[in-house]
């Protein structure tokens, strides 16, 4: 049950720039509604995070009636008061072990989120802010809440490993998901400016490693790493349109001499050997398949943590007293 709301959780602290929140009264602002091993969860916070996880759902699965479906209501209702329960131990187990908010990245993000929606028009962001019906300090401590959760699961999960075994034993079991179709197999260096193509450019045809290039140079942070590798491409890609006719038109082997222009940058291209269709090798998938076990296996743990957290914590619930 739990590790279903744990869930929950997460996806809601994640999600801000969905918040509506109702008005307070004083009373509802000092009602305790709630304890989790001593510390209160007041009527007012109970009432902002349930207008999140309200607003969360219909965002998701369509608008409530909340007469017609009291019993849902009451299931949000409950979620609500499980999310609190965990932020409130994660914010006490952050406590004990002395970790403390990167107020440096909270303020990056936050200056993130002003700059997106005074882009979407002006004044965006105290407009946001006045039709939610919150103050900056409310969204900033629902930033930080998200912090301490991400910090708290890194520290947890810091010794969390997966083995070449388990990868292995993955790719033998879900060979079907590592299919791909015909076609040509295409690397890329992405840049800002045709200047920093044309330098890249130049350092190819002196001899320097596409490989080192891209690392180096490209802005692309889904292939930078892996050498520009862009994965296979043919007529059905859904790549842009000037970038796939390009890439297409290349012999194997053949690199692009003229940078292509797309609305991401400029991109220099290198065709790689012409692929037939099939499943790729252990050791082409082998790195994505062991970070993606990784994160797996990480997020299980975090997991049973929280749930552990939970069960031996003093948890009191007034809402139906």
């Amino acid at each position: 049950m739990h590790k279903k709301i744990y869930g929950l959780a997460l996806a809601l602290i994640m999600v801000c720039s969905l918040f509506v929140l109702a008005g307070c009264e004083k009373d509802q602002e000092e009602k305790i509604v709630g304890e989790v091993n001593g510390d209160a969860i007041t009527q007012k916070q109970f009432d902002q995070h349930y207008r999140l996880v309200l607003n969360y759902y219909e965002q998701n699965y369509g608008e409530i009636d909340e007469k017609k479906d009291k019993e849902l209501v009451e299931n949000l209702k409950d979620s609500t008061f499980e999310d609190l329960v965990i932020q409130k131990l994660i914010w006490q187990e952050a406590e004990r072990r002395g970790m403390k908010v990167d107020e440096e990245q909270v303020e990056q993000d936050l200056a993130y989120i002003r700059e997106q929606r005074n882009q979407q028009e002006e004044n965006g962001y105290e407009k946001f802010l006045k039709e939610n019906g919150f103050d900056e300090e409310f969204l900033k401590q629902e930033w930080k809440t998200q912090n301490m959760y991400l910090q708290l699961g890194e520290e947890v999960t810091k010794d969390v490993t997966v083995t070449e075994e388990e990868c292995r034993e993955y790719y033998e079991q879900n060979k079907e998901a590592f299919s791909h179709p015909g076609g040509k197999q295409i690397y890329h260096i992405l840049v800002e400016t045709k200047q920093e193509a044309e330098e890249v450019l130049a350092k190819l045809n002196q001899g320097e490693s596409f490989n080192d290039l891209a690392a180096q140079y490209s802005i692309d942070p889904g292939s930078n790493t892996r050498g520009g590798d862009v994965g296979v491409v043919n007529q059905d890609t859904n790549f842009v349109e000037p970038f796939k006719e390009a890439a297409l038109e290349l012999q194997p082997g053949e690199l692009l001499t003229t940078p292509v222009e797309t609305e991401y940058g400029y991109h220099i291209i290198k065709a790689g050997q012409q692929v037939e269709e099939g499943i790729w090798p252990f050791e082409k998938v082998q790195e994505s398949i062991e970070a993606y076990l990784l994160q797996d296996k990480k997020n299980q743990v975090f997991s049973e943590f929280l749930e552990n957290l939970r069960a031996n914590a003093d948890i009191k619930d007034y809402r139906k007293s």
